[in-house]
């Protein structure tokens, strides 16, 4: 027992020890750090359950279940099952959170091809007051543009289907022009 634990988490160390790493924190190097109740590498997926809590810089991902899907590079070990990492799919209570914001959602899927993070299922954005609510959030990480789209459009959905947002005031109201 203890040397299938030994096994997963030297396997699992040596795979964020690869040079090519997802960026969830924008156009980070940094390495990821994971802690899991659970974790397990089957093939070119490393699967963590559990109570997920991934970091990359100051950026955080909360979540049930996270799956990290490697692109096959034809090495041996690890390396041959990990490769580059090109999809991250967290499922159940899905949190990202940076200094500036915090997005929640049902789950968030990261693909590295175009580096967007995907994000639905009731989503919430929170930005400094404001607040973004619909049913999909996509989100770039090298342009930091966001689109929230709802699955229902029309007055005929009522608030709650479609995509709503709340700015709040700063509270520096502007002096009339003389």
């Amino acid at each position: 027992m203890m040397k299938s634990i030994s096994v997963i988490a030297i396997a699992v160390a040596g795979l964020f020890a690869l040079p090519a790493q997802a960026q969830f924190a924008g156009n980070s190097g940094a390495p990821i750090t994971i802690d899991a109740d659970d974790s397990r590498l089957e093939g070119g997926l490393a699967i963590f359950t559990g109570q997920v809590d991934a970091r990359q810089g100051d950026v955080r991902i909360l979540t049930d279940k996270m799956t990290i899907t490697g692109r096959q590079n034809g090495g041996s070990g690890i390396e041959s099952a990990m490769g580059d990492i090109e999809k991250i799919v967290a499922v159940g209570n899905f949190y990202y959170i940076t200094p500036t914001q915090e997005v929640r959602g049902e789950q968030g899927i990261y693909t590295q091809s175009d580096n967007n993070f995907t994000v639905t299922g009731d989503v919430i954005l929170l930005q400094d007051d404001s607040v973004v609510t619909g049913d999909k959030l996509i989100y770039n990480l090298d342009t930091e543009e966001a689109r929230v789209v709802s699955e229902c459009q029309g007055r005929q959905c009522g608030q709650k289907k479609r995509v709503r947002v709340l700015i709040k005031s700063s509270g520096n109201a502007e002096e009339p022009a003389s």
